[in-house]
């Protein structure tokens, strides 16, 4: 029983033996399908992540053009209406001054005895009202 038992004991420990073996075998298999498997993944992924990053680049120089053209259509505006606005004091400056004689033109229509005087006053204004404005 003895010789029995140890060429079975023997056979049992080459069976285990080679069942781990195959485990082993088998693990590494995994492993390495897994490795690959981990690297295409990878691999896919760099390439999305730089296609990412190239459409972003893309939008950003598509924006900053889009900013460019809209701060100098805001440049332009701002010039129009500095113009704009040079052109508003020269006239409030024609008015301010007309505003100014106003006084003296009702001390002097006060002063006044005589219509036929009035009435020469008032188209002699109105006249030159016209000629002032470039009216003619």
């Amino acid at each position: 029983m003895s010789t029995t038992s140890s060429t079975e004991i023997q056979q049992l420990q080459e069976f285990i033996k080679e069942n781990f073996n195959n485990l082993d075998r088998k693990i590494d298999q995994v492993k390495s399908e897994l490795k690959e498997d981990i690297n295409q993944v990878k691999s896919e992924l760099k390439e999305d992540i730089n296609q990412v990053k190239s459409e972003l680049k893309e939008d950003i120089n598509q924006v900053k053009l889009e900013l460019k053209e809209d701060i100098h259509n805001v440049e332009k505006q701002v010039i129009k209406i500095e113009s704009d606005l040079e052109a508003m004091d020269k006239r409030l400056s024609n008015v301010e001054t007309a505003i100014q004689k106003i006084p003296e033109i009702t001390e002097k229509f006060g002063e006044l005895k005589n219509w036929r005087q009035t009435a020469f006053i008032i188209i002699a204004a109105v006249v030159g009202w016209f000629a002032r404005s470039n009216k003619f």
